[in-house]
């Protein structure tokens, strides 16, 4: 169960096509005004998504919904994670949920907080849930609080520690303050180091603002697949969006030292995504194919998490 998070058999690769059908609406209930951050993990009878929710009287938490096959989505109601919490009392986004070796789930998330000079940072904090349903938020924060601003994670399990005793965490994230992707390691998912250098910087042209939201699959036949969305200034879009996004993607041997690759993976420009697409969620689908959930922004400032299917399942690299 533990490698089912993030972890695929073959490498999802380049090509993908932008399916035709929302897969979460925006416009009505919770997320009114907008869906965000999707992350999506397989459960008993199909699969569950985590995404944010803006609703009426500004409502900002985690929300999740259900599908039997990744391509209808049923709300399920509640809200699972709201704001409010320590490290997180302006907003939470950008879920990424982890089953744990004794049972139950962990989710890591942004939460974004002010500081004393009245400045909105990010650190990236946790919950814990018996059933992914119902959570309660760990006390501290993962990476950043007082030290520095992250967010968008995305947590791996690496091979066991010595004796095989217990799994290890490497979880990546956006290092707002330098504009670039890193990662830190974590014995017991809780308590994390950053590790030295760092993976993804700004430096194409279309990824000039920020390189931002990583998500990191491992592969059974070596190395590791990132995808990532980059974003430019876009000061003429009038509505929505102060910035274009794309989708990129980069390949490691090691999971630190990161190629990328050189064209854009997943570009903007359809008609939920006409100004941005922007952080990838990839799962395999049970024909073999892969589908990418993303969050879009529109031309009218409407954001949907949309999706694209993998033209094929790879080859082993």
């Amino acid at each position: 169960m533990l490698k089912s998070i993030h972890y695929q058999k073959t490498d999802p690769g380049l090509r993908w096509n932008k399916d035709s059908d929302i897969a979460i609406d925006s416009g009505r209930g919770l997320e009114a005004d907008r869906a965000l951050t999707p992350n999506v993990i397989k459960v008993d009878g199909g699969y569950r998504m985590y995404y944010h929710g803006l609703g009426p009287g500004s409502i900002l938490g985690i929300l999740s919904a259900f599908s039997a096959d990744a391509a209808q989505w049923e709300f399920e109601p509640g809200i699972r994670l709201p704001a409010g919490g320590e490290w997180a009392t302006q907003c939470i986004w950008s879920p990424d949920v982890i089953p744990l070796p004794d049972g139950g789930y962990r989710m890591y998330f942004e939460g974004k907080w002010q500081d004393a000079d009245g400045s909105v940072r990010s650190a990236v904090v946790s919950a814990v849930s018996d059933d992914g349903l119902v959570w309660e938020q760990e006390p501290g924060a993962r990476l950043g609080g007082e030290n520095g601003s992250y967010g968008a994670p995305r947590c791996l399990y690496l091979d066991s520690g010595p004796g095989g005793r217990a799994p290890r965490y490497r979880l990546y994230a956006s290092d707002f303050e330098a504009h670039q992707i890193v990662s830190a390691k974590s014995d017991d998912g809780l308590q994390f180091e950053l590790e030295p250098g760092v993976c993804i910087s700004r430096e194409k042209k279309l990824e000039s603002y920020e390189v931002y939201a990583p998500e990191v699959l491992r592969l059974a036949t070596g190395g590791y697949r990132m995808y990532y969305a980059g974003w430019v200034p876009a000061p003429e879009v009038p509505a929505g969006s102060k910035f274009h996004g794309r989708i990129f993607s980069a390949f490691s041997e090691d999971g630190l030292q990161w190629l990328k690759d050189p064209d854009v993976c997943l570009d903007n420009g359809g008609p939920w995504d006409t100004v941005k697409a922007s952080e990838p969620c990839i799962i395999d689908l049970a024909d073999g194919r892969f589908r990418m959930f993303y969050e879009a922004c529109d031309l009218e400032g409407r954001w949907r998490i949309a999706s694209a299917t993998s033209e094929t399942a790879l080859r082993p690299r």
